[in-house]
């Protein structure tokens, strides 16, 4: 006999379920990644002269070069230790990414898609309906916390030092953590115009501090930000490292941010319009008339870029930012390379290019990445347009399936042109204040090959939005670009035959920052580019206009 369930009930478990294909991608992620990762190390510790001393030794070397990135590297000749650095700590940020996109979407998404106008038309108070949306994604991320665990307790068993309860409380870290970027996110969605918009700027803001907080002790009086980073009080559950453990006054504190940002948030949804942010500028009683028709409204793919202007613009200052920053470093790592004999090796590795070059080679190659998150947000919108009727509006006009594949390429292909141009931007600017001698052949070839790879995975992920046509598309290409990043790194970590690199998208475009890329990695992507585009529009021709 199954029980009625409450409004309440309902509510919660409707988050639940539009987040369970996520949650599954987080877990048998997490995990695999964990455990891929020990495998690693135990070969490399197998193949390593002198043992975990010394391993750890040079690692803790280029650790401390580029603690930006990630911090506290501690007991690195411990598998909790190296683990708990080198994979959980990014994983605890990107978790939170995840999270605050949710957070954003969790009131203001649901205004966008007329599912909000509903429930509050039942009388249900707008405060509990933002609880039981809090409630529910707290479910979904404590059920990620549990796989990850697992998944963290299968590595640590298989590296040969097991620690169950440390894995899961470490995982539960990560998951409070995320928390606190959830609750972020709702709060500053009731502020902001669209949840597109909110995730955007939230997306920045948690990104600053994650940097901030890992060199806290570096930055004079600024370090008082870490009392408001979720990331500072994640640091101290380090439950895997031997001499640390799970703080309990940390996740009290970041479970009392979470509720004070919630609260935030429910006091400004009381106050607000439902389709309106917190605060409108509303016109005076003498203002003149407004022209509604815009130029850029003529054509779709403007109409897209001035819709997303300032989502776009968060991810051009923020690619610009992110690669300004892994040039500032390029001198205190060359310094620590220097120091424990780093460079020597480097340049014996293939005498024409410095150490410094080799570094920003790879700093620049972050950029692709970045490239793949930006192809899946765009394509994350598509199919919510199709979900909110606007693809019906559309294509009630002349404009025919075909020709919106093509405008929304054409949109996907400005914003990377855009995205492309800050961050080479950004790594150029900083590497020449800093000293740094930049290859000016190589930042020019590095824009054009990763510009041809996001032309490639924007076709791609036309392709596949215009056959699933739901977010299994999304999470498809979440699947299909995570994999083969991950493969690249792990012909990388295992030294497998360079030929396997190729077999990767991000492969396909070598190191351009110090060489041409090969020849056939660019006819592949030229004819995945092609092939998708052309197989995209007659897919959606065929389709009908709503789902």
């Amino acid at each position: 006999m199954r029980w009625p369930m409450s409004p309440a009930q309902r509510l919660i478990a409707d988050t639940i379920r539009e987040r369970r294909r996520g949650a599954i991608i987080w877990i048998l992620g997490g995990a695999a990644v964990m455990v891929v990762m020990a495998l690693a190390l135990e070969s490399e510790l197998a193949r390593f002269e002198g043992g975990r001393e010394a391993l750890a030794a040079s690692v803790q070397a280029g650790a401390e070069a580029m603690r930006l990135l990630r911090w506290p590297a501690e007991r690195l000749d411990t598998l909790g230790g190296y683990i708990t650095y080198h994979n959980v700590t990014l994983f605890a940020y990107f978790l939170s990414v995840y999270a605050l996109v949710q957070g954003c979407r969790a009131i203001r998404g649901a205004e966008t898609t007329q599912v909000l106008e509903p429930v509050l038309a039942t009388g249900r108070p707008r405060t509990a309906v933002l609880l039981e949306r809090a409630i529910g994604f707290g479910i979904v991320l404590l059920t990620i916390a549990v796989g990850l665990g697992a998944g963290l307790t299968l590595a640590m068993a298989m590296g040969g030092e097991p620690n169950a309860v440390g894995s899961f409380l470490t995982a539960v870290a990560c998951g409070i953590c995320a928390f606190v970027a959830y609750a972020l996110g709702v709060a500053v969605s009731q502020l902001i115009g669209t949840a597109r918009s909110a995730a955007g700027v939230v997306a920045l803001a948690v990104t600053v501090l994650y940097l901030l907080t890992n060199i806290w002790d570096r930055i004079g009086a600024l370090g008082v930000i870490r009392f408001v980073s979720p990331f500072y009080y994640f640091g101290q559950s380090r439950a895997l490292v031997p001499g640390h453990g799970f703080s309990i006054s940390a996740a009290v504190t970041s479970l009392a941010m979470s509720v004070a940002l919630l609260g935030l948030a429910a006091w400004a949804f009381e106050r607000r319009d439902v389709g309106a942010p917190l605060w409108v500028r509303r016109p005076g009683p003498l203002a003149l008339p407004t022209r509604v028709q815009r130029p850029a409204l003529r054509r779709l793919w403007s109409a897209i870029l001035l819709r997303e202007r300032t989502g776009l613009l968060v991810w051009v200052i923020s690619a610009g930012f992110g690669m300004g920053l892994m040039a500032w470093l390029e001198p205190n790592v060359i310094d620590v390379w220097s120091k424990f004999g780093f460079t020597k090796n480097l340049s014996a590795i293939d005498p024409r290019f410095s150490p410094t070059d080799q570094y920003l080679s790879f700093a620049a190659e972050i950029l692709a990445p970045i490239l793949a998150a930006l192809v899946v947000t765009r394509a994350a919108a598509w199919i919510a347009d199709l979900d909110q009727g606007r693809v019906e509006i559309i294509l009630s006009t002349p404009l025919s399936w075909a020709r919106l594949v093509a405008q929304r390429l054409i949109a996907l292909l400005v914003e990377a042109a855009l995205v492309i141009v800050g961050a080479v931007a950004g790594l150029v600017i900083v590497a020449v204040a800093v000293g740094a001698n930049v290859r000016i052949v190589g930042v020019l070839r590095l824009a054009a090959t990763t510009y041809l790879l996001a032309v490639a995975l924007g076709a791609l992920a036309a392709l596949l939005v215009a056959w699933l046509r739901t977010n299994v598309a999304v999470t498809a290409m979440s699947i299909l670009f995570g994999a083969s990043y991950v493969f690249l790194l792990l012909v990388l970590l295992f030294g497998w035959p360079d030929w396997l690199a190729k077999l990767s998208l991000f492969g396909a475009i070598g190191h351009p920052y110090l060489r041409a890329p090969p020849v056939e990695g660019l006819v592949f992507l030229a004819v995945l580019a092609i092939v998708s585009a052309a197989a995209a529009a007659a897919v959606a021709q065929r389709s009908p206009k709503v789902r």
